[in-house]
């Protein structure tokens, strides 16, 4: 297998296990599961499942620093939960991974056995972990060697194998395999009993269903503010070995299978094991034993080899080469095999949430990362999948409904950290990013618009979208103001995508996504009930909202009124160590009073529309915004690399898309410790896609538009890429770009200015 598909953690470390589990975490869409030791780290179980009690003051919740090495986490996307100081939130199920070897009273624990050659691989084109170590037990030396995938096929389904080689004595080795339900999600536990549900009916339940297998029934708790009562979850583990005598043990929530096996010198114990989880809240109605029983006639090959189609399918969509830079293309690929592994398939009820559920941090919530840094990749690879993405909207369309209501505005305002149903579940103690990140509303129309840009504008016409895109016109017109002596409307107090900057007047990112949404609106509101007069509206407000411009330079647009007028922000002074974020050395308020930004904002929107601005508009932000930009944000360099590639900043473009590309594989510094940085996965696509390959996207261009920036040190990049309905692959070399075009219709292009056409079925090589 080329390395350039395998993640390797060639050494066990504590510092680094958290990092490892995020980055190793495997999933079918469906169901998730971080890349935690098969047999758990550390005797003790409350270093796994603490923190025990929910922290109140969770807006600077460090779940890393509550945790000693290791963080279980399963996760069924969709499934929340009632927190008592966070709202909503997605929900760790339990755990069934567990297969726990012990010799002589002797666990093997990688804190304190003593073993050697240890190696655990995550092979992304089979979307599967392998590990093996030799374990200097005191009766003698074991060769461990553990593999799992959770199928794509039968995406309930997780499927592992553990294998036991007693190397130069004989042992006694005892196998210890089940379901652990005592797991809590940022210290709540979810399967408490609760007297508001039948008379106080128990969340949780463990216990034995055949020779081989155990059942876990978890109800999540009652949200009594919403109203709503909880969701079942069925987990069924089943353990076999050859030769095993399996005695049940039953501990509080947790139900084991052990047997004892006597192992001869050379002679090895296969240990398998399959586990399904289903929920009440399946679109597709089956059982955990039903899953199992389909599975039942394949075997572990069988299962794998239809599991690794699957995914060799998904890849020939999707797979980035690169030649003459291996660390790119070992980036590129993790971040496309996680957006692979998130989407859950033909699901619209949900979306794909901040750490690509990998973790419990953002608590399973779903941001403006859906609209702006993961539709794109779907919708280029896999428009169906895209489709989901973009539903999800209009699926939580009475949520975004509500949140406009308490807030005293007609339409629909969508949520800054949306639940499964629209609410917003920003607690009141992050209060200006819920209240202020007002772009998220219009971020939604923009991605309504991209797709419908390339699959056709049918989208945009059908009832409910339309009906989606007019409530958020009408909660526009209310949210507007008019000052006294302005002949046009402004939008005040509001935060832009740089979130070190609040409470500001028209932000520019805000107002021209506004625009855009509401011209959106006014082309397609007769589709979804929109009035002559409320269309005239909107028309007048897209006009008359203001981008502001500086006052010296024409050219330079202004993230906002207010600052040129905000303080220098000192970072000599202030900035000790720029390894770290610029907010560990400031405080909020001097943040919000200077000129530091998080992230792009204004870059931010002229990536997004590219095609409107020129050179020198984006010339002129880069060397103003630039200097003040700390990139505290994971979202911050992608647009930065675009824009460097687009006014020919060649080193300043490949330093940015090194800073940019590996962020969830760098574990010394905790990578993905807290899950992965899903938005930044699908920026890294964008970053070789829309920056190296200079690819206009559908809103950006009717045509298809390539204007490439190869950097020097590549040797060649090549990927597939769906332009409205027709399949094609891209591959360029250092002066050269070849389109081969695998679909049944010509297709128009413009290279670097000059306009042609590739043949249907036919390859067209240009220089530039």
């Amino acid at each position: 297998m080329d390395k350039q598909w395998i993640l390797q953690e060639k050494e066990f470390k504590a510092k680094t296990a958290l990092a490892y589990e995020g980055l190793f975490t495997l999933g079918s869409g469906y169901l998730h599961t971080r890349g935690s030791l098969e047999e758990n780290v550390g005797n003790d179980p409350q270093n796994i499942t603490a923190p025990k009690q929910p922290v109140a003051n969770a807006s600077n919740f460090d779940h890393a620093a509550t945790v000693v090495v290791s963080h279980w986490g399963t996760y069924v996307p969709g499934v929340f939960g009632r927190h008592p100081y966070m709202n909503e939130e997605i929900v760790n199920l339990p755990y069934f991974l567990g297969i726990a070897p012990t010799i002589a009273g002797e666990k093997l624990d990688m804190l304190t056995s003593k073993t050697s050659g240890y190696c655990r691989n995550l092979n992304m084109k089979y979307a599967s972990i392998e590990r093996e170590l030799v374990w200097h037990s005191k009766e003698g030396d074991v060769k461990v060697e553990f593999e799992r995938f959770i199928s794509g096929v039968r995406t309930n389904l997780s499927v592992q194998k553990a294998k036991f080689t007693a190397l130069d004595k004989p042992v006694t080795i005892t196998i210890k395999s089940g379901i652990d339900a005592d797991v809590r999600t940022n210290g709540e536990d979810h399967f408490i009993e609760f007297g508001s549900l039948e008379g106080g009916k128990l969340q949780c339940e463990v216990k034995q269903i055949s020779a081989c297998e155990v059942k876990s029934i978890v109800t999540t708790n009652i949200n009594r503010v919403l109203n709503t009562g909880g969701d079942t979850i069925y987990t069924v583990a089943q353990t076999n070995a050859a030769g095993a005598n399996w005695k049940y043990v039953e501990e509080p929530r947790r139900g084991f299978f052990v047997s004892e096996f006597k192992l001869a010198a050379g002679q090895s114990l296969v240990v398998e094991k399959r586990s399904a989880v289903t929920t009440s809240r399946d679109l597709v109605k089956t059982t955990p034993e039903q899953v199992l029983a389909d599975a039942q006639k394949l075997s572990y090959d069988q299962l794998f080899d239809e599991h690794k189609a699957y995914w060799a399918m998904r890849w020939a969509k999707s797979d980035v080469e690169i030649e003459g830079d291996d660390d790119s293309l070992q980036a590129i690929r993790a971040s496309i095999f996680h957006l692979l592994r998130c989407h859950v398939t033909g699901d619209s009820r949900v979306a794909i949430d901040a750490k690509g559920t990998a973790g419990d941090l953002y608590y399973g919530r779903f941001f403006w990362d859906t609209e702006v840094y993961l539709v794109p990749f779907f919708l280029y690879t896999d428009p169906e999948r895209a489709k989901t993405l973009v539903d999800f909207r209009i699926q939580t369309l009475e949520g975004a409904r509500k949140n406009a209501q308490k807030l005293g505005y007609r339409g629909a305002r969508f949520p800054w950290e949306s639940d499964h149903k629209g609410n917003d579940c920003c607690p009141a103690m992050n209060w200006q990013y819920r209240d202020h990140e007002v772009h998220i509303t219009a971020d939604v129309v923009y991605a309504f618009a991209h797709y419908a840009a390339n699959t056709g504008d049918s989208y945009l016409k059908d009832p409910k979208t339309a009906e989606t895109v007019v409530e958020t016109a009408r909660y526009w017109l209310d949210r507007i103001d008019w000052r006294q002596g302005d002949d046009y409307p402004s939008l005040l107090g509001v935060m832009g995508p740089d979130e070190y900057t609040a409470l500001t007047s028209n932000n520019a990112y805000t107002n021209w996504m506004v625009k855009f949404a509401l011209n959106v609106a006014a082309k397609y509101g007769k589709f979804g009930g929109a009035t002559d007069e409320e269309i005239a509206q909107f028309k007048e407000v897209a006009a008359k909202l203001p981008i502001v411009r500086s006052k010296k330079n024409p050219d330079l647009i202004m993230q906002c009124e207010e600052f040129d007028s905000f303080a220098e922000p000192q970072f000599d002074k202030i900035w000790k160590d720029r390894k770290k974020h610029f907010a560990i050395f400031a405080s909020q308020e001097r943040l919000y009073r200077s000129k530091c930004l998080k992230q792009a904002d204004v870059l931010m929107l002229l990536y997004l529309f590219i095609n409107e601005f020129t050179d020198a508009e984006i010339k002129a932000a880069w060397d103003y915004y630039l200097q003040y930009t700390t990139h505290d944000s994971s979202l911050s360099r992608g647009a930065h690399a675009v824009l460097a590639n687009k006014i020919g900043l060649d080193k300043e473009a490949w330093e940015m898309f090194q800073g940019c590309k590996g962020q969830d594989l760098n574990v010394e510094n905790g990578g993905a410790a807290e899950g992965i940085h899903i938005a930044g996965c699908g920026m890294n696509w964008q970053m070789v896609v829309f920056g190296v390959a200079g690819i206009l996207n559908a809103l950006q261009s009717e045509v298809f538009t390539m204007n490439p920036h190869m950097p020097k040190q590549w040797k060649k990049v090549s990927f597939p890429f769906i332009w409205k309905g027709q399949a094609l692959k891209i591959t360029l070399e250092a002066g050269k770009v070849v389109i081969k075009n695998n679909s049944n219709a010509n297709l128009d292009v413009v290279i670097c200015g000059k306009k042609a056409n590739v043949a249907a079925g036919k390859e067209e090589v240009f220089n530039y």
